[in-house]
């Protein structure tokens, strides 16, 4: 896929873009549903419980630790997934691995990593490029893609190598390719290459989003967009 520059697709500056609008749902808190998404999580830890782990570290890039334990990077960060417990939390701090002993991590992080888990079928990342509204379904939602991500445009529009920097504090790296790109892994077998242009006098700032031709492999397109969001809360903050 030859990716069009971004020079060539950023819009004249205007008051406002409706198509840019987010929609509702998101705008609410992350966690969404806490119901909802403990009666997810728990289906989820079945799932596992009664697969083998280590068939799914091989297809999902994590680490076997055992026949209840599962290790992995989450935005950079090492967690690590007890089956025993049906809990997950952070590697960082813990005592002997004990989950009581390190930060478990929220319910909406805890849903989107099982789902990677459950999903990943150990499909090589092809490093083919593609936008949200070309994978699967995702016609559906690509237009709230920008209204997503408009706190982190709005905050680095003048500062493309601040976006960068703080994506390598999440274990990211400089895109080779792009000057004011860089690449994200909200997983191993996930990566987001982000891209940012700077405002300039014509212009105003563009920031896009892409996505990994094959990463429908390991999450689904709807979690895509939370993770979307996600990335946008990370980023802003």
């Amino acid at each position: 896929m030859n990716i069009i520059p971004l020079s060539r697709m950023r819009r004249k500056k205007k008051m406002s873009d409706p198509e840019n609008i987010i929609d509702g749902d998101i705008t609410k808190n992350l966690d969404g549903n806490k119901k909802t998404l403990d009666r997810v999580c728990a289906d989820f830890f079945k799932v596992l419980i009664n697969s083998d782990l280590r068939d799914i570290s091989l297809k999902s890039g994590a680490t076997f630790l055992g026949s209840q334990r599962l290790e992995l990077l989450f935005f950079g960060r090492g967690v690590i997934v007890d089956t025993g417990t049906r809990s997950i939390y952070y590697k960082e701090g813990s005592s002997g691995g004990k989950p009581e002993d390190s930060k478990k991590l929220d319910i909406f992080s805890c849903a989107v990593i099982l789902h990677y888990l459950i999903q990943a079928d150990g499909t090589k990342i092809s490093g083919e490029w593609i936008s949200y509204r070309e994978l699967p379904d995702g016609m559906f939602y690509f237009r709230t893609i920008p209204g997503v991500l408009e706190p982190v445009r709005q905050k680095y529009k003048n500062s493309a190598g601040e976006l960068i920097k703080k994506i390598e504090g999440f274990g990211g790296r400089k895109s080779s390719d792009f000057k004011n790109g860089a690449i994200i892994y909200p997983f191993v077998n996930f990566p987001v290459l982000v891209l940012m242009d700077e405002e300039s006098e014509e212009f105003e700032a563009s920031l896009r989003v892409l996505f990994d031709s094959n990463g429908n492999h390991y999450i689904k397109t709807d979690i895509v967009k939370m993770i979307v969001v996600y990335l946008a809360r990370i980023l802003a903050h």
